[in-house]
């Protein structure tokens, strides 16, 4: 609110704006909390605080230019100090969300927004940074000055080609005194607890809205005035200052933005204010250079996130790439969880504990081994076969919330000479939250037990999908009576050709004359 209808730039999260429309088109919530089992969940309750939120947003971004972070404004200084395959594969997924998330945005916010700005942690540079914003698409980066050369008011120009951006300088000053104003504290409504803390990163906590539909630290601020001595102090160090970007806190008060609000107001009507675009304050840059990683902050680096954390995030693109192998459709599973990959990079996380970002990325790790094992076969008991040919049913449990076709089933006999197994490989395709049985032909051949074993394969690759189920078949199809008709019939056949064969020996001996008689 206090935004709307001033001449101010909108950087945004386009992860933040994402969010709040799908928790507007309604979302699910983990029950018990902290359970990453798909099935352990219930239906959210903020779908019109969402809804609220975001008809706000676009209601005061009207008119005004609109510049999208990489998605989930991830911590740039610690990506780009763990160089690496993991680094280059998480670089790689956050790119990757940019295109999809932009076209959504601008439907969301009914504006032409635009990509390529950065916002390292503190505004601090180094060539690392740098290097790593340029693999994001970043064109204009934010900046304090620190790690800057020249360090001064002129934005100025980095790399070269493909590489060149833009460092826009702010007043670190002002971002400071503004991170200090906070709201007044104030009685909770009710006395019931506030609902568990997900840990979840958010770029700006007070303007998004609340999962459970309460009112956001925003909105109980909503009616309280700037700090009027802010508003002096900030005028007269903007009216001073030799630096023309002025870039709030990622952690903004609702007072706070008032209070930047009056004095935006307060300098346009006195004259000395004269709001421009974020496009031309990097008109006239200079040339110049970042320094390098080793000049990096020790306070800043101790808040990075460490190789291990970036490790693991990173390692959930392999129990990705398993369950989008089965999937009948991936690409929505893909992006949720790139996205979830995405958000346990955040700069946010620097203003929490260790343990709250690692918490999140497990959780995601979790769901994906959950999920793999929420496609399972269902286990049988003894199955009695009653004739020489028969379909032996065996059953897949897709707890999934969604369709998978990259399955086959393969069945084998422990004895193939008692029970053949007519067809070794089935394709399997079942349905979203449902049973599908799968029926494989087999001949049995002789009475007696025999196992079956049956395990689930991806098509694609050929490995095998979660643990095999091993059941008994009993055979009672060939019936001892049978035997013992068919055995007694071949006797009778066997006796009726040899007194055949007698009867035509003791005619052809009557024949013939003895070799003794006269002639």
């Amino acid at each position: 609110d206090a935004g709307k209808g001033r001449d101010v730039a909108w950087v945004v999260d386009p992860d933040l704006v994402i969010a709040a429309q799908e928790m507007a088109h309604g979302y699910r919530v983990a029950d018990p909390a902290g359970s990453s089992n798909p099935q352990d969940s219930v239906r959210g309750t903020g779908q019109n605080a969402a809804r609220t939120w975001l008809a706000a947003l676009k209601s005061a971004v009207d008119g005004h230019d609109v510049w999208l972070l990489p998605y989930a404004d991830p911590d740039l200084a610690s990506l780009a100090h763990h160089p690496g395959t993991d680094t280059d594969d998480l670089t790689e997924v956050v790119s990757g969300l940019a295109g999809s998330a932009r076209e959504r945005v601008d439907a969301l916010l009914g504006t032409s927004t635009r990509a390529g700005i950065g916002w390292p942690a503190d505004g601090v540079l180094d060539r690392r940074i740098t290097a790593l914003g340029s693999a994001l698409g970043v064109t204009r980066m934010l900046t304090s000055g620190h790690g800057l050369d020249p360090d001064g008011a002129d934005p100025v120009t980095l790399g070269t080609g493909d590489t060149e951006m833009t460092a826009l300088t702010y007043d670190a000053g002002v971002t400071g005194a503004l991170a200090r104003i906070k709201d007044p504290q104030r009685p909770s409504p009710s006395a019931s607890p506030s609902a568990p803390d997900t840990g979840s990163p958010t770029t700006t906590p007070q303007s998004g809205p609340s999962p459970s539909g309460s009112p956001s630290p925003s909105d109980s601020a909503r009616d309280t005035g700037p700090d009027e001595g802010a508003v002096s102090d900030l005028s007269e160090q903007l009216r001073t200052g030799s630096r023309h970007v002025v870039v709030p806190p990622r952690e903004l008060s609702g007072r706070a933005a008032r209070t930047l609000g009056a004095v935006l107001d307060a300098g346009t009507e006195d004259g000395w204010l004269e709001p421009a675009t974020l496009r031309s304050a990097g008109n006239d840059a200079v040339d110049g250079t970042a320094g390098p990683s080793a000049d990096y902050p020790a306070a800043l680096r101790v808040e990075q996130l460490s190789a291990q954390q970036i490790g693991a995030a990173a390692g959930d693109l392999d129990g990705l790439a398993t369950l989008a192998t089965v999937l009948a459709d991936p690409r929505g599973t893909t992006q949720s969880v790139h996205a979830a990959m995405a958000r346990a990079l955040s700069t946010a996380w620097r203003a929490r504990q260790t343990p709250d970002q690692e918490e999140f990325q497990e959780r995601t790790t979790e769901f994906l081994t959950a999920s793999v094992a929420s496609l399972r076969l269902v286990p049988k008991t003894t199955v009695t076969l009653t004739s020489g040919d028969a379909q032996i049913p065996v059953t897949v449990d897709n707890a999934l919330q969604q369709p998978v076709a990259g399955l086959e089933l393969r069945v084998r006999s422990s004895d193939a000479e008692r029970l053949r197994v007519n067809d070794p490989k089935v394709a399997v395709q079942a349905a979203g939250s449902a049973n599908h049985t799968t029926h494989v032909g087999v001949t049995a051949r002789a009475n007696g037990k025999a196992e079956l074993t049956a395990q689930l394969y991806t098509r694609s690759d050929g490995r095998p999908w979660g643990d095999p189920i091993t059941f008994e078949v009993d055979v009672t199809s060939v019936s001892s009576g049978a035997i013992a008709v068919v055995a007694a019939g071949i006797g009778l056949i066997v006796l009726a050709a040899a007194f055949r064969m007698w009867q035509v020996r003791q005619r052809r001996s009557r024949q013939t004359p003895p070799d003794d008689a006269p002639e």
